[in-house]
């Protein structure tokens, strides 16, 4: 019978060396999350973005700064290229040397994946600590250049129409139950988010804005995929809100 032993990160009691099920799946969503973080955090390059992520009459500079750094993808390769030689050569992997040449998305992307890859084996080493603890800081830098500590705001413009125009009051969506009758305190109009999404969306036109999760679970993809098809395809975007006819458009065309 095989002693039972503990995980290298939480002290948790496990059948084997290495770590938990609950610290390995934190590590690998935070390698994950550091490939996004890239991703978002060029679109915090747009100079007069205030704080909440709107667009302000003064020019800031101090989370641009902090974007710009996290972008340029050193502080990135430089954490999992040091720990990828290592892994390379413990286990008599080809050398980092003799890889073909890649750009700096492929790069990032294949960094990460690899640390994912070689995960399980990594968990048993003496040195997974220092891995999770500098991880764990580049994961929190990669937060803050992406602005991803802001609230998610689940919100959509009144699509009626009134004497003066489109009404335009925002509404707060109820993803909980999506048939809940709520009323529009300005134009007085009642809704429930199922409705008020169709309504908002069925003008092409409009501008409804959402964040990643909310998107996702509307079309029924993935938060990730949602930022990457954003990303790629360069819709527009408001602080963390996303145009939804924008990703709609774009995963229609299969991008």
């Amino acid at each position: 019978m095989i002693d039972s032993v503990i995980c290298n990160l939480c002290n948790k009691t496990i059948p084997e060396n290495g770590l938990c099920n609950r610290c390995h799946s934190r590590l690998h969503q935070q390698l994950d999350d550091i490939y996004d973080f890239w991703l978002d955090a060029h679109d915090e390059l747009l100079p007069g973005k205030s704080a909440n992520g709107g667009r302000s009459s003064e020019r800031t500079i101090g989370l641009n700064v902090a974007a710009l750094s996290f972008i340029v993808g050193s502080d990135i390769l430089g954490l999992l290229h040091e720990w990828e030689k290592l892994i390379r050569e413990d286990r008599k992997l080809t050398k980092p040397a003799f890889l073909k040449k890649k750009s700096l998305a492929e790069e990032i992307y294949d960094a990460i994946h690899f640390a994912q890859a070689h995960l399980q084996w990594s968990g048993a080493q003496p040195w997974i600590e220092d891995f999770a603890k500098e991880l764990k800081t580049l994961h929190s830098l990669g937060m803050s250049a992406a602005k991803r500590f802001l609230e998610k705001i689940r919100k959509i413009e009144c699509p009626a129409e009134t004497s003066e125009g489109i009404c335009n009051n925002f509404l707060k969506i109820n993803e909980e139950d999506p048939l809940e009758i709520f009323e529009c305190k300005k134009c007085e109009t009642q809704w429930t988010t199922l409705r008020l999404v169709a309504v908002a969306l069925s003008d092409p036109n409009r501008r409804v804005w959402l964040d990643a999760e909310a998107i996702g679970k509307w079309i029924g993809v993935s938060e990730r995929q949602v930022r990457r098809i954003a990303h790629k395809n360069k819709v527009a975007k408001r602080g963390v809100l996303y145009d939804v006819n924008g990703i709609r458009t774009a995963y229609a065309k299969g991008a």
